[in-house]
């Protein structure tokens, strides 16, 4: 069984065409049992036209999706009356994937006969903030990172904070990820499990480099405030405590690529797609290796 995983496809009208066309040609070239895409399809809103467009490149077999950040964007700064992710999920995700037939892994997991598909969003809970940071001497904050902001003159702004519900803490969305993703891991038993998400749950499978990396004393990128909503280190301490089934790990989010690398017996992966460039990898479930694609 071979496995095709995409991710952060971000189908816009300007891109989206060039985009689907590089799907298709994967698919035709690869012939996958199976497409699984780790979330950043389009906006809450494009809900059924993502899933209609994901379904016509890949007629037949099972479609999974993870959603992203972007997934829960409602575009609209009254919310549309949706005060929280699973209220996005109930509106415009659930149905869309009901009627495509797309399982959609926040709500439930995708069984093939050799390996289960389990995951969700991830978000984000600072736990990869850069220790410390600071520009011109003023220190970033917690309420800074709540804010999605360092200061009010700052340009930087995280978009989530403007388009997503703000209702819940970030804490609480991300704690409550990391238990969704517990629930739906228990549901599978001893199967061969892998898990994708939209946000990395690990450092290794950010794309940056580390903090060991990083010149001393060196005055820190203004784009670092970013680093503390690139994944969920929450998400990890699960996995690692989940690893005996756990085959692979599939993220995407910050558009950079890592691995595939080994995390202690279980293969890591970051897609790596950016805007108007899809990347993908395809799973053998028969040599249980990833081989990326052009």
């Amino acid at each position: 069984m071979k496995i095709l995983f995409t991710a952060d496809l971000h189908l816009l009208r300007a891109t989206q065409g060039q985009t689907l066309l590089k799907l298709r040609e994967w698919i035709t070239r690869h012939q996958p049992d199976a497409f699984v895409v780790a979330g950043d399809l389009a906006s809450a809103p494009q809900a059924w036209d993502s899933l209609k467009s994901l379904r016509s490149c890949f007629p037949q077999g099972p479609i999974a999706v993870c959603l992203g950040n972007h997934d829960f964007w409602t575009l609209d700064n009254s919310r549309n009356g949706v005060a929280s992710l699973s209220g996005v999920i109930d509106r415009w995700w659930a149905p869309a994937a009901r009627s495509l037939d797309v399982v959609l892994l926040d709500v439930e997991n995708l069984h093939l006969c050799d390996v289960a598909i389990v995951g969700g969003y991830g978000h984000y809970d600072l736990g990869f903030a850069f220790p410390g940071l600071a520009y011109d001497g003023i220190r970033v904050t917690e309420d800074d990172y709540l804010r999605g902001s360092p200061s009010t003159s700052s340009m930087l702004r995280w978009r989530d904070f403007q388009f997503m519900p703000t209702e819940q803490h970030l804490q609480e969305i991300a704690r409550e990820q990391v238990e969704g993703v517990r629930q739906r891991l228990s549901a599978v038993g001893n199967a061969r499990t892998i898990v994708v998400l939209h946000t990395p749950p690990f450092e290794e499978l950010l794309g940056v480099p580390p903090f060991s990396a990083l010149a001393p004393n060196s005055p820190p990128s203004i784009y670092a405030f970013f680093r503390a909503y690139l994944g969920n280190r929450s998400m990890g301490k699960l996995l690692k405590e989940a690893r005996d089934n756990l085959v692979a790990v599939v993220c995407g989010h910050t558009h950079r690529a890592a691995g595939p690398i080994n995390l202690d017996g279980t293969i890591g992966i970051n897609i790596g797609s950016d805007y108007g460039a899809p990347k993908a990898a395809l799973f053998s479930c028969d040599s249980n290796k990833f081989e990326r694609l052009d």
